[in-house]
């Protein structure tokens, strides 16, 4: 008698399409929702700093100086603020997403001098 409500569910399940995705094999599907990842064209950044002290999460460093730019992808919440805020949208959104990793990767990109 317990059985019972076990094998309606299991009888259910074989008869549906699979509600996970096939991940690093097959593509996932795009969403409209996401946003992607953050880029920066440093040929183009003034260095001024705007977008780390907008940025929520600490992810930006710029260092004026070195004329660096460094994000830190695990602490970026892909909010879009710095986006917002470049005086020269130098910074924009890739759609694509980045491929996961467990390990904490910084980018730094230097200005060619």
């Amino acid at each position: 008698m317990w059985l019972l409500p076990f094998f309606k569910t299991l009888f259910k399940s074989l008869g549906s399409k699979s509600p996970t995705h096939a991940y690093p094999h097959a593509p996932m599907p795009k969403d409209s929702l996401v946003r992607g990842h953050i880029e920066i064209d440093i040929d183009i950044c003034i260095f001024c700093n705007i977008c780390a002290r907008k940025c929520p999460a600490d992810a930006l460093v710029v260092d004026r100086t070195a004329k660096e730019w460094e994000i830190e992808y695990f602490r970026c919440i892909v909010c879009g603020e710095c986006v917002e805020v470049c005086p020269k949208k130098c910074l924009y959104m890739r759609p694509e997403l980045t491929a996961a990793s467990d390990v904490r990767t910084k980018e730094k990109v230097t200005a060619n001098a």
